[in-house]
């Protein structure tokens, strides 16, 4: 019986290890990218990366659509929700940053 326990306590353990994180990023956009056929805009962090990240990696640089930065230009700054989620290593398994709803700081 108790190595049933045992074995379920660690099957929850390993498919219920997800966590997330979710804030505000501060970027500048530093160019305008053309070598593909649609144009983007490429941003830096400014400042140090906030507190609580899962992970610094791929927070620098994002591209972005020049449409879904808030009117923003070259060398404007830039505030997003950023978004990140680490889930179980047997679903779902990304070190992705994703960052959405950018508006002119």
């Amino acid at each position: 019986m108790r190595k049933i326990v045992v074995v379920l306590a660690g099957c929850l353990a390993l498919s219920g290890c997800a966590t997330s994180w979710d804030g505000e990023l501060r970027y500048k956009i530093v160019e305008v990218d053309n070598t593909t056929p649609t144009e983007y805009y490429r941003l830096e962090l400014v400042g140090e990366a906030p507190k609580g990240l899962l992970w610094q990696d791929g927070l620098t640089p994002q591209f972005k659509q020049p449409d879904s930065v808030g009117g923003a230009a070259v060398g404007d700054e830039v505030v997003c929700t950023g978004e990140q989620e680490q889930g179980s290593p047997f679903v779902y398994w990304s070190k992705d940053t994703k960052i959405s709803g950018c508006q002119k700081a």
